[in-house]
């Protein structure tokens, strides 16, 4: 009993001495067991950042001695209640309450701060974010809310705007099914766990951070797997159709199978190219590796043999086109000089069921 008295009797002395009513009374925050210890960090933070910010403190410890074991229980079940707690603290020289609570989730640190007025009850500020734990900031960023929410700023959430390469893609925040893209949503600001899917596409899985009244865009871009035929896109109508060009005597006819040999000629040029230009980055490296002293290089014998044998079947190719290319002239001159040969038109289009190649013309 005097030990109670003593502490009351300092208590009202402490307070004395600053403007009357002008104090905040720092509750302990609560916590499961197993998270009792991070529960008493963020306390300790709360203290910190309110000596920091100029304020008269009443710290949990002195609350409780004050208010007496059975009188605290009753205080602790008040939970953020503006009314409960302001009946509670009413004999305690203090104007605002602190009160907080500390959880968790299979991802995510759940961290809940309410500032509360005592007379007239209210809530003046709140912080209620949801903090990755992998992320290793939540006493980083419960430190960075702290200073606004004890001086009674409500804390701004942040806006995302987000896409996606491949519309209507399925997204996931935060373990949660948000919709499909596009997508806008006003989130807590803090790091939030971001999953962008569609059917046919590799899933793409990351973190987005997401600042207090600032606007955090984001482009998705998702790459195709191979093998598998993505779910068919909704794409443009198809231009109208432009009329057929009158056939005249002059000018050059290209037959259909001109048209099948270009194109194969393409096809066949495109991978000599590729082919050539894995001989010369393979070439290079070995030359680069070149000892004068030992006039010796550093590779491997199978490396200067892929790398000739790129060499040979890019001439190949370049061989195989250029062939291609004469027949396809000689296609054309046969096609050109004979009266009334047969023609063909070549279209490329899109539709709601996908591409489409339309071959028309008298054969």
């Amino acid at each position: 009993m005097r030990r109670w008295v003593l502490a009351a009797l300092t208590l009202f002395v402490t307070s004395a001495a600053a403007a009357p009513g002008q104090g905040v009374a720092i509750l302990e925050v609560s916590a499961p067991p197993n998270m009792q210890g991070l529960a008493s960090q963020m306390t300790r933070q709360l203290l910190e950042a309110a000596h920091a910010e100029g304020l008269k403190i009443v710290p949990p410890e002195e609350v409780e001695t004050f208010l007496g074991p059975k009188n605290s229980l009753a205080l602790k079940q008040c939970g953020p209640t503006p009314a409960c707690l302001s009946a509670r603290l009413a004999d305690l020289p203090v104007n605002r309450a602190v009160i907080g609570m500390l959880a968790r989730d299979e991802s995510h640190y759940l961290v809940h701060l309410w500032l509360i007025a005592l007379s007239p009850p209210g809530q003046v500020a709140e912080v209620d974010r949801a903090i990755l734990i992998a992320s290793r900031r939540l006493q980083s960023d419960v430190a960075a809310a702290l200073p606004a929410f004890l001086r009674g700023e409500q804390e701004a959430k942040g806006t995302l705007v987000l896409d996606s390469s491949v519309p209507h893609a399925d997204v996931t925040l935060d373990g949660e099914p948000a919709g499909q893209t596009p997508l806008t949503r006003l989130l807590k600001p803090g790091k939030h766990e971001l999953r962008v899917s569609h059917s046919g596409f590799y899933p793409v899985q990351r973190l987005v951070t997401v600042n207090a009244g600032q606007t955090t865009r984001d482009v998705v871009r998702l790459l195709a797997i191979p093998g598998t035929e993505p779910l068919a896109l909704a794409l443009p109508p198809p231009p109208a159709p432009v009329p057929e060009p009158v056939a005249s005597s002059g000018g050059f006819r290209v037959p259909v199978a001109g048209w099948v040999t270009l194109g194969a000629t393409v096809a066949v040029a495109g991978a000599g190219a590729f082919l050539a230009v894995a001989a010369h980055n393979n070439q290079t490296e070995l030359l680069s590796g070149y000892n004068p002293a030992r006039n010796s290089y550093q590779g491997f014998r199978s490396q200067a043999l892929t790398g000739q044998h790129q060499a040979l079947w890019a001439n190949v190719c370049f061989g195989i086109a250029g062939a291609g290319l004469i027949t396809f002239g000689a296609l054309t001159w046969i096609a050109s000089a004979s009266p009334g040969a047969p023609s063909a038109s070549l279209g490329v289009g899109a539709g709601p069921q996908g591409a489409a190649l339309s071959l028309s013309g008298s054969f």
